[in-house]
């Protein structure tokens, strides 16, 4: 016969505390602690934890004293791992580990002792607030995109715990939401003809730049992410029906496409090919970011505020400029939502001059119109 669960009040270090200790259905010895104000408050504790440990499961009395660092030293472990391929398709993991592992650690540092059970809405609002408050390390504004990547990561831990019965809802479902892509600033820079003919310049100054030069007209002519410019491979080359093959596990959204080479990117890639010494699997073999040399370039072509990445809205632009549809942009561009297709297709002032050109002369033309259908009534 099983030994009848009782509890106890336990004084210490000045404090009174409800204090539990049985085994489980599996035969794990338990214990757990409650801080009471009064004996009688202990009393009535206890009898509370009695009846809950009857409605626990094992894993939800696990989580009783969990703590988030628990979680997070499980989710780091579980579900920040390298990514793993079948074929072209990632079946697990994550595929930009790195950054994934870089997000969890200031939420370690500010939730860490916290228990999960205890963790509210308004903890997480407040830390929301105090990362906006807190400098980078360059002493800068922190964005609200890097802390928004901070709370999905976080939402998403949560979602794990309530889904293994570590917590019994996700603190982000009590109130309004947190994350909100609309707060985000929205970056309009595109590069101007003239900027970009300065660009191509300073890099023509240095032959150590020429595979720059391949990188910026490959993302300008055809809207590829800069992953996908430097996984590209000779394999994924096709000069005889001049087309560029993305495979799915180098892409963002983990689905294969293939994009069209203009001529200048066409010729460019054929005489690098030529040029390269020995047979190198990869078009660049970059093993480290562009990040100091393109800095240095936009200084000396006197282009402000322009990342590698805008490259690829300009072409975005461009394509729309020129009269192809969305959904054939979108198509080449490799977006899977129109959410994420519209923050890359961008306005400037040269559009809203356009706009208001294309609107003065259909305005004309309908006065024009008007006109000639009163003449002919009369």
């Amino acid at each position: 016969m099983p030994r009848e669960r009782k509890g106890s009040i336990v004084t210490k270090d000045g404090k009174l505390y409800a204090r539990v200790r049985f085994k489980d259905e599996n035969g794990k010895a338990r214990d757990i602690w409650k801080k009471a104000d009064s004996r009688t408050d202990a009393r009535k504790i206890i009898r509370q934890i009695l009846r809950e440990i009857e409605a626990l499961t094992p894993k939800q009395l696990d989580a009783a004293n969990m703590t988030f660092a628990e979680l997070a030293s499980h989710y780091l472990e579980y579900y920040l791992q390298p990514a793993v391929y079948v074929g072209d398709k990632k079946v697990s993991g994550v595929r930009s580990l790195v950054t994934a592992r870089t997000v969890v650690k200031p939420l370690v540092a500010h939730f860490g002792s916290h228990r999960l059970k205890s963790i509210t809405y308004g903890q997480i609002r407040s830390y929301k607030q105090m990362r906006l408050q807190t400098p980078t390390r360059q002493g800068g504004q922190r964005s609200i995109a890097s802390i928004n990547r901070e709370l999905g990561q976080l939402r998403r831990m949560f979602r794990i715990a309530v889904r293994e019965q570590w917590m019994p809802r996700n603190p982000f479902s009590e109130g309004d939401a947190l994350i909100s892509l609309n707060d985000e600033n929205q970056r309009t820079r595109i590069l101007s003809f003239d900027e970009e003919a300065r660009l191509l310049a300073a890099i023509d100054k240095y032959p150590q730049r020429t595979h720059i030069k391949g990188m910026v007209l490959i993302a300008l002519d055809c809207a590829l992410r800069r992953g996908e410019i430097f996984t590209l491979r000779w394999s994924d080359i096709d000069f005889e029906s001049r087309t560029i093959t993305l495979r799915a596990f180098n892409c963002k959204t983990a689905r294969s496409r293939v994009v069209a080479m203009t001529s200048r990117v066409y010729l460019w890639l054929l005489r690098w090919r030529e040029n390269m010494a020995g047979e190198n699997i990869q078009v660049f073999n970059v093993k480290v970011t562009i990040k100091t040399a393109w800095t240095k370039i936009c200084c000396e072509a006197g282009i402000d505020d322009f990342h590698f990445h805008d490259c690829r809205a300009t072409c975005i632009t461009r394509m729309l400029r020129a009269g192809l549809s969305v959904p054939e942009v979108s198509r080449i561009s490799g977006h899977s939502t129109l959410t994420a297709f519209y923050r890359y297709a961008r306005v400037n002032e040269e559009t809203q001059f356009r706009a208001a050109s294309a609107l003065d002369a259909y305005l004309a033309q309908s006065a024009a119109t008007q006109a000639t259908s009163t003449e002919l009534i009369h």
